[in-house]
């Protein structure tokens, strides 16, 4: 069954189309919207759905893409998504986004730091979702965990793709007492793990 409303597909879509020139017309790695794939959306929304996620929180919203599908989750839960964008000119194009896409009012994008984010955040976490620059993932790593709830989910992106950049951030992470989980062999890598009651 299809759970995605005709306007965020046609939104996806168009994100997809964007981030599928810019891996091949020369635009610097750093302005490219480097979205994850449909099928780790679909993921996503499953694992969302399958814990009733309605807390979400995004840290790397890019141009909305991923959002779109944890809004779609957090929709169907009555819930909410708090994304995270540092890039002024990503955080514009999410707005824009979430507008077109109308799931303005399920998520809440916050252009500032995410790790500085979620330590203000406060409130229990259903699920984490990281995908940011891969030099910051060991940072936010204890601050993720820290506001995930007893059972809540933290995801983190990458981590085939990025395997040597990421290789002290996955023996943090399958080692933190805190969390049991495995990496995924779905799209780029998915770190799945959950926080241990």
């Amino acid at each position: 069954m299809d759970l995605v409303p005709e306007s965020v597909r046609t939104v996806m879509a168009e994100l997809q189309a964007i981030d599928a020139v810019d891996r091949i017309d020369g635009t610097p790695q750093s302005a490219r919207l480097r979205a994850i794939s449909a099928e780790v959306g679909q993921f996503l929304l499953t694992l969302a759905l399958s814990i009733r996620a309605t807390n979400i929180v995004e840290v790397g919203t890019s141009g909305g893409y991923s959002t779109l599908w944890l809004a779609v989750a957090a929709s169907r839960l009555g819930g909410r998504v708090t994304t995270f964008e540092i890039d002024a000119a990503k955080a514009a194009l999410a707005r824009d986004t979430f507008r077109r896409a109308d799931v303005e009012t399920i998520v809440d994008l916050r252009e500032a730091d995410g790790g500085a984010g979620l330590l203000d955040f406060g409130a229990p976490v259903d699920m984490v979702f990281l995908d940011i620059e891969k030099h910051d993932y060991v940072r936010l790593l204890d601050i993720a965990v820290g506001v995930l709830r007893p059972s809540g989910l933290f995801v983190a992106d990458n981590l085939i793709s990025h395997a040597d950049e990421l290789v002290d951030f996955r023996a943090r992470a399958l080692s933190d007492p805190r969390l049991t989980g495995l990496v995924v062999p779905i799209g780029t890598g998915e770190l799945v793990a959950v926080r241990l009651p």
